[in-house]
């Protein structure tokens, strides 16, 4: 955080604080006992405009007292919470979300300047009052038609839509910088996969020179050149201007694109950048005693302009040593997939240390896995932790061969299909419900992303096992987004994968894949 925050006038004459409370049955109980709507904070560790909201208006003393006396306050960190995070998020971070007592929206925004915040508080608790019934009327009205869902699928399977995805990556790519659309500009490591992937089949060059001056573009642009690892994004569109915050995700999704580009080209520029940034990881993001990997390191923009000398008598922004499952087991994957290809031993070996460790700390057989480990597994229930690990198994199977992990397979794969998959509508859903979920938090969506990176893993489990009702969950899985892919662009760049190995290698001999499906 800059000195500019460090030092707001609101800590320095306040010993007053907002009387956060986590999310949980008990606060909306609050609320609906003291006739309060509820004011929800998304937050984030790392996220700089969180860090400023904190220090300025919820800082604030007329809006602590506003606060504490008008609202029930919840504070929620969305990596710990993805799917509070879905569900509620304004369009950035921080979120600043108005909600009934039932867990209903109301309003919301992102980050809210104490002036502002002042007007809306006064503004929402007099609608609250006067209009309470009809906001829950509206709010329920609105969650019964997002709440259906569509039984019947009517869609095909082809190759056109690997090329109509192709398209929307070659309309968005940014002939100037590299990257894919404007600003700001985030990496997209699967449209990287799904370049790579065409040039290995065609041996078309426009798609490996557009993979490569995307990669060239970010590391000139978002990457530490002093400690080395990527930062999350850029704010302009010519990579220039880093957001610093460091993401565990982001670094497993562009190690693993730095190592297929070294293997691609033999560069050694990419075998460079890939092992820097293993040994970054190695030295900020991972537990070398037990295994498991860190969530993140905070933005800091004055820190990461200092240079290499000056950095040395500064203290190293905040690592979150929280262990997120979903994430650790990206870096699983891309660890055993980079060390592999660089023939790093050590990094494959770590991989599958943290395997050993997750499995300990955060697998049941009967609850799938835990969201996180802090101390102790957290937050059962989630699809993605469930199938980001079942890939890192798949993945660690290939390099250890070790049965008990292959029987470590077959139990979270069709925990997965026993708990997520949805045989009436098709695809999986992204978490379970539980008997304490409250308002919209009751309805079970299906992520496009989540979904597509479903039937790639569940055919690579075919594949490895030759069990029909994987590549059978696999195909239905793709028939079910086919009917949304194109709403999503060179954001499908996973579906496209995915249906690639379909066709390619999957295909059932009873099932044609240009058959209509009722």
């Amino acid at each position: 955080m800059s000195k500019l925050f460090k030092n707001v006038k609101y800590i320095a004459l306040m010993n007053e604080k907002i009387n956060w409370l986590e999310w949980s049955s008990a606060a909306f109980e609050k609320a609906k006992r003291e006739d309060k709507p509820v004011i929800l904070d998304l937050t984030a560790v790392w996220c700089h405009w969180c860090h400023v909201m904190d220090a300025t208006s919820y800082s604030d003393g007329e809006i602590i007292r506003a606060i504490n006396k008008d609202f029930v306050p919840i504070k929620v960190d969305i990596d710990k919470r993805p799917d509070i995070r879905d569900r509620f998020n304004m369009g950035g971070f921080p979120s600043t979300v108005f909600l009934t007592a039932d867990g209903y929206i109301v309003a919301g925004s992102t980050y809210v300047p104490p002036d502002r915040m002042k007007l809306l508080l006064e503004s929402i608790k007099n609608t609250y009052k006067s209009r309470k019934e009809e906001l829950k009327k509206n709010t329920l009205e609105n969650y019964e038609i997002i709440k259906k869902e569509k039984t019947t699928i009517k869609s095909k399977l082809n190759k056109d839509a690997i090329k109509e995805i192709l398209l929307a990556v070659e309309d968005n790519f940014d002939n100037f910088y590299g990257g894919f659309g404007t600003q700001p500009k985030f990496p997209s490591p699967e449209v990287i996969d799904l370049l790579f992937l065409n040039y290995n089949k065609t041996n078309d060059k426009k798609y490996l020179d557009r993979a490569l001056k995307t990669l060239d573009g970010m590391y000139e642009g978002i990457y530490d050149k002093i400690d080395f690892g990527f930062f999350r994004y850029s704010v302009t569109q010519d990579w220039k201007m880093p957001h610093y915050e460091k993401m565990l995700d982001t670094n497993a999704g562009l190690l693993r694109n730095y190592a297929d580009a070294f293997k691609i080209t033999k560069n050694e520029k990419y075998k460079k950048i890939s092992l820097e940034i293993i040994d970054y990881v190695n030295k900020f993001l991972s537990n070398r005693k037990t295994g498991g990997f860190y969530g993140s390191q905070d933005a800091d923009e004055e820190f990461y302009n200092l240079n290499e000398k000056e950095r040395k008598s500064k203290k190293y922004p905040y690592v979150d040593k929280t262990i997120y499952v979903d994430w650790n087991s990206m870096m699983i994957s891309s660890y055993i997939k980079a060390g592999t290809i660089l023939n790093d031993k050590s990094a494959v070996n770590f991989a599958v240390r943290t395997v050993e460790f997750l499995l300990r700390n955060c697998y049941s057989n009967r609850n799938g896995l835990f969201h996180y480990f802090d101390r102790n597994a957290k937050i059962n229930g989630l699809f993605g932790d469930n199938i980001y690990f079942l890939n890192a198994l798949l993945d660690d199977y290939t390099v250890t061969q070790n049965d008990w992990h292959l029987e470590r397979i077959k139990e979270t794969a069709d925990f997965l299909l026993a708990n997520f998959y949805d045989e009436t509508g098709q695809g999986f859903f992204d978490r379970i419900v539980k008997k304490d979920d409250l308002g919209i938090l009751r309805q079970r969506q299906k992520q496009f992303l989540e979904n597509s990176f479903a039937a790639m893993t569940f055919l690579r489990l075919y594949l490895t096992l030759k069990d029909q009702k994987y590549n059978n969950a696999a195909e239905k899985t793709l028939i079910y987004l086919a009917e949304s892919y194109l709403n999503y662009g060179y954001f499908a760049s996973m579906y496209a994968i995915a249906l690639d190995i379909y066709l390619t290698s999957c295909a059932s001999s009873s099932v044609h894949p240009s058959k209509s499906f009722p």
